[in-house]
């Protein structure tokens, strides 16, 4: 009765330590996933292409990333990407049920220390056609460039972004759930 007691506390503990990433809105009889923003390397001359869009799966809904990935013309993403104010420093990775065409991608995070577009950590995952629970933790991300600084705190994210990245491919990531854990 104890070991039940006990497993039932730290699975509520575990998801009282977390923080959903999807959030959805119904507007005007619609649903809508709030906030996120579609990317792509065009912003700086690159020419993938892409886009993004709430699908549903039996009766739940996931946020689908798709297109064509290029690296001509020095290019080579597409992302979909929401801002957060996060308070604390209690969240020490990122959990997610993906699935899609299989591939490399990766979750990009933004930190208020960072300035310029071209600065991230990068946390890489792999998809299958098949629904995947995935951990990244903080400490297994790779910042992008040699002068940020080597890790970052959950209370520094600015942005959060799935990515598709770094070859020619086509891409689609589906995201069922996230969550900081």
């Amino acid at each position: 009765m104890k070991l039940l007691i006990t497993i039932f506390f730290f699975i509520i503990g575990v998801k009282i330590n977390a923080m959903n990433l999807l959030d959805y809105k119904v507007d005007e009889k619609k649903i809508i996933l709030e906030d996120w923003k579609f990317f792509s390397d065009q912003v700086m001359g690159g020419v993938s292409e892409g886009k993004t869009a709430l699908k549903k799966d039996k009766n739940k809904f996931f946020l689908r990333l798709e297109g064509t990935v290029s690296t001509e013309n020095n290019g080579g993403f597409i992302q979909v990407r929401k801002e957060y104010e996060i308070e604390g420093d209690a969240y020490k990775g990122i959990r997610i049920k993906a699935r899609g065409l299989e591939s490399e991608y990766f979750v990009h995070v933004r930190t208020k220390k960072l300035f310029l577009p071209w600065q991230y950590y990068a946390g890489k995952f792999f998809v299958s056609n098949e629904w995947t629970n995935i951990e990244i933790k903080f400490d297994d991300f790779a910042k992008s460039n040699f002068y940020q600084p080597q890790k970052f705190k959950s209370s520094e994210i600015k942005s959060i972004a799935f990515v598709a990245f770094g070859k020619d491919f086509d891409a689609q990531l589906d995201i069922i759930e996230a969550e900081l854990f």
